[in-house]
């Protein structure tokens, strides 16, 4: 009787599943089949301290946080430690306002930056943080320098310039607080390759004094354009490190030395080698050689940073005036002194496949010229003009009775065969290249070198016209003078004209004559217009 009791449960319960069943199969026939066979969302499981399974690829925050770390190992490296080991004493305790220029002074804007350049500049201030400096976070109110300041102008300015807005630069000092500039430029920067190279460069704003200045490489991988760059800045600075008879005078307490590119503008009045990404490395590596240079005073600092001033002669000029005039537009060096406030000049030029030539004015005394020296690239063989203005340095020391030119005010003239051939000089002369300037270079190498006085050439004096020779007596002396004494106003008192034998604009570097020198020198006293010495500097025998 109990298990009767229970057949009608069963039944009961039978019944009920299969009714169930039936319509859940009716609705599963109005169901489209796509959507039946989607599976639902899983959501990740958690077991115990394990992370919760990812779903999306985490490589672009790992990438983020890898290039963070690449900016802060440019603070680890060596070179940044040399770099902040030649800031002036307490000045790593200064306030540091933080900017990248790249390349300003070419008159370009940012190009292409994103959050990876962030995550590299925010690695590269943590790097600065643990190093004990205090850096100010960037608002709104600096801006780069308007590129109409310092490019295209008319007179032009000398290359490269400051590229941050000079009234910005008070704006740093006085309302942020900070009085030094760390300003970097990235020469390279692979985010897959993880690797960067930065050009660094402090000032102190108020004295607009570079204060240390340095190039880090980080990595291994370097794209072919910045492997140029690399190598200019070290040829650079190899060659000034190294210089063991620079004058002390020039890194006095009181000095302002400024640098220019002089390339061949005392030729053309135009670059030879266009302003370029290279072009800013060679000064960089300048200005890092002199601040590592033995004879440099970390606690004061000279080179200033260059930022108004150097005006260029106008380029129509230089086919009418003495051959190797300053490039520098102003007719007393008094004026390039206001202007600047450089009261020493460091021109140099940067001689591809050759070296590199350095000259050092003092213009607080009419431009002597206290320094000349041409350096071959280290390693590298000279393709002749290094040579060349050796030669000539040395033939004008042993050839040239160095006794008239004691204590006398000296001035170096090209006389070529001007009294025979004016017009063909004046159609060649615009192509006249490094070869005839190291000529003249070698000329003021050894008379620096003998401590004779000899002056940068500034003033615009110039030459007879052709036209000026027509019946007149043979072999005149070409300048352009009524009587000698015009030349004392000049600073003047003895003249050294030399006529160069050699086309050296009509050679290539491979011609057996372009490694040749013949020159001959006559020694013109002013105060009487006589004639003291004649010589000759040769190597053709």
């Amino acid at each position: 009787m109990s298990a009767c009791r229970y057949y009608p449960s069963l039944l009961i319960i039978s019944l009920l599943f299969i009714s169930l069943g039936c319509q859940n199969a009716a609705v599963a026939d109005d169901i489209n089949p796509d959507q039946a066979a989607k599976p639902s969302k899983i959501n990740p499981k958690r077991s115990g301290n394990t992370q919760p399974v990812q779903t999306t690829s985490n490589a672009p925050a790992q990438q983020f946080i890898d290039i963070h770390a690449l900016g802060k190992k440019i603070t680890l490296h060596t070179d940044f430690g040399e770099f902040l080991g030649h800031l002036p004493k307490g000045k790593d305790k200064s306030r540091i306002y933080l900017a990248r220029i790249d390349d300003f002074p070419l008159g370009s804007g940012y190009m292409g930056l994103d959050k990876w350049d962030m995550a590299l500049e925010t690695g590269f201030i943590d790097g600065l943080l643990d190093k004990g400096l205090t850096v100010a976070e960037k608002l709104d109110h600096v801006n780069p320098r308007d590129p109409s300041e310092y490019i295209g102008t008319s007179p032009q300015d000398g290359f490269y310039m400051h590229g941050i807005n000079l009234e910005d630069l008070d704006f740093i000092r006085s309302d942020i607080k900070a009085p030094t500039l760390l300003t970097y430029q990235i020469l390279d920067f692979s985010k897959t390759g993880l690797s960067v190279v930065a050009y660094l460069r402090m000032v102190d704003i108020k004295a607009m004094k570079v204060l240390t200045s340095g190039m880090i490489q980080v990595g291994e991988s370097v794209s072919f354009p910045a492997e140029k760059e690399i190598n200019a800045f070290n040829d650079a600075y190899d060659i000034v490190k190294n210089i063991g008879d620079l004058p002390t005078s020039v890194f006095g307490k009181d000095v302002t030395l400024g640098l220019l590119n002089s390339d061949i503008l005392n030729i053309t009045g135009a670059y030879k080698n266009a302003p370029s990404k290279k072009a800013m490395a060679i000064e960089n590596g300048i200005i890092t050689g002199l601040i590592h240079n033995q004879k440099y005073k970390d606690n004061e600092p000279v080179i200033m940073e260059k930022t108004a001033g150097f005006k260029l002669k106008y380029p129509p000029v230089y086919n009418s005036i003495v051959f190797n005039t300053s490039p520098i537009l102003y007719e007393e060096w008094s004026e390039f002194l206001a202007e600047t406030n450089c009261s020493v000049l460091m021109m140099y030029r940067y001689i591809p496949d050759n070296g590199l030539y350095l000259k050092l004015i003092d213009t607080k005394s009419n431009g002597r010229i206290l320094y000349s020296r041409a350096f071959v690239f280290n390693g590298r063989t000279d393709e002749g003009i290094i040579e060349n203005h050796n030669i000539v340095a040395e033939q004008f020391k042993a050839n040239v009775n160095i006794g008239l030119l004691k204590d006398k005010k000296i001035l170096i003239l090209d006389g070529d065969k001007q009294a025979v051939e004016s017009q063909t000089y004046f159609q060649t002369q615009p192509s006249f290249n490094e070869m005839n300037l190291s000529i003249e270079e070698g000329m003021m190498t050894a008379l620096v070198d003998e401590k004779v006085s000899i002056y940068e050439k500034l003033k615009t004096l110039y030459l007879k016209r052709p036209w000026m020779y027509n019946e007149k007596i043979f072999n005149l002396n070409p300048l352009y003078l009524d009587d000698w004494s015009q030349l004392k106003e000049f600073g003047v008192e003895t003249l050294v004209v030399y006529n160069n034998l050699i086309p050296y604009e009509q050679l290539s570097s491979t011609s057996p004559d372009y490694k040749k020198v013949a020159i001959g020198v006559r020694i013109i006293d002013i105060n009487t217009g006589d004639i003291l010495d004649v010589s000759e500097l040769t190597n053709l025998n």
